[in-house]
């Protein structure tokens, strides 16, 4: 029978162990320590822990730009790393998003890790009886220790913080539930067996893969279908011997562990809708990581001359100084007659903000609406690349008027 479920965190419960690093069945801790050759997303799972990393805590899944997946059990620290080299630092402004009462929990950065977006599995009638990979950051199995099984289970001892390393193996999703998982939890969730029979990259989550990702290959595309929150174990601690060592039991039939992984699949839509929407100038604020005063429209983080509000209208980043986002002015011919005009750039889709193009002859009279614009709606051109230009020009031509200028103003959507 199956003794205890255990969270894989940092903290170690009597009745519920963390986890570690993925152990893999034949026990070797060298093995499987970079990108499989299916492609695997090896990249995207990083370690939770301090600046230089020390203190380690669980593992963390890269979902978009600054954003993260991890277990609402691990307890956060000041960075993650995704290399062993690199240490990228958490937003600590930002307050983790739980995703409703799973054992789950947004987590963001202050600057992006630069990899590839990854795709959240969605279909819950393809999610189980199918072989996926386990990418974990944790410790792997005690080398001192030789594999105590017997008869039709093979047992390994979970190692210490020497044996700590990013690893993947390969598992099949034997059945999905739900209910409460673990105290204070109540979710959907996949389970995973440890088969002795299933070969050697057959994976266990371990200590400190808490967070970890479980990949399904859909259509030639990896999808993140699982997120590793806890296991069952039939021969570690109990309440009654609660000194005994903590390992992975391969086995057969009621004679081996499980491991339980947040079911993606009943999530997705609201993982989503937990990551700011760039889009918005409250999201975009967000993702620059602006709180305070820095939020104001006027700051001006980067001493660029550029406002909060005029950097997202113009596609800057308030923590870069750029003025190259500022529009231009320029003369263009149509016609046979000149006019002045003036363009900007902006990101695609914007909501929020308001643009206002104005002209005047003398610099101290600016009117209250486009007065003398040729057309203060113009439709956007498309640059390929999610930008988009905009053109005002004056409606009298240059050679009418011995002076004139043009500005765009910019104002916050209520």
């Amino acid at each position: 029978m199956l003794k205890k479920i255990s969270l894989i965190g940092i903290s170690i419960l009597l009745l519920m162990p963390t986890a570690q690093a993925v152990i893999l069945y034949d026990g070797d801790d060298s093995g499987n320590l970079t990108t499989p050759s299916s492609g695997a997303p090896f990249d995207s799972v990083a370690r939770v822990c301090n600046n230089g990393g020390g203190n380690t805590a669980g593992s963390a899944v890269h979902i978009r730009g600054k954003y993260m997946l991890t277990a609402n059990h691990v307890q956060l620290r000041t960075h993650i790393t995704f290399d062993g080299i690199t240490y990228l630092e958490r937003d600590t402004s930002f307050n983790p998003i739980r995703i409703g009462t799973t054992d789950m929990k947004l987590i963001k950065l202050v600057q992006s890790p630069g990899l590839p977006a990854t795709e959240l599995f969605s279909d819950n009638s393809g999610d189980t009886s199918v072989t996926t990979t386990l990418i974990g950051w944790g410790v792997g199995r005690d080398t001192g220790v030789n594999d105590s099984g017997a008869g039709s289970t093979n047992i390994w001892q979970w190692g210490n913080t020497g044996t700590l390393k990013k690893r993947w193996g390969t598992n099949t999703i034997a059945a999905s539930g739900s209910g409460e998982v673990t105290t204070g939890t109540n979710y959907d969730y996949l389970i995973t067996y440890l088969d002795r029979n299933a070969g050697i990259n057959e994976a266990a989550a371990t200590l400190y893969d808490s967070g970890s990702g479980l990949y399904l290959e859909q259509n030639g595309f990896w999808k993140l279908v699982g997120l590793t929150t806890a296991i069952t174990s039939i021969n570690g601690p109990t309440e009654q011997e609660p000194t005994n060592p903590y390992n992975s039991t391969f086995g057969i039939f009621n004679s081996r562990d499980r491991n339980f992984f947040v079911r993606i699949s009943s999530y997705a839509s609201a993982i989503e809708a937990a990551i700011p929407d760039t889009g918005t100038y409250a999201g975009w604020k967000t993702d620059h990581s602006l709180y305070g005063a820095d939020a104001d429209n006027t700051a001006d983080t980067d001493n660029d001359g550029i406002s909060q509000l005029h950097e997202f209208a113009f596609g800057g980043d308030p923590n870069v100084n750029n003025i190259s986002i500022l529009p231009t002015h320029r003369l263009v011919e149509d016609n046979g007659s000149t006019y002045l005009e003036i363009t900007l750039t902006r990101p695609k889709n914007l909501q929020g903000v308001t643009y206002m193009p104005q002209t005047t002859a003398d610099l101290s009279n600016w009117p209250s609406d486009s007065t003398g614009i040729a057309d203060n709606d113009p439709t956007p051109i498309d640059n390929g690349d999610g930008i988009e230009t905009l053109a005002y020009r004056r409606s009298q031509a240059v050679a009418e008027m011995n002076q004139a200028y043009l500005r765009v103003e910019i104002s916050e959507t209520p």
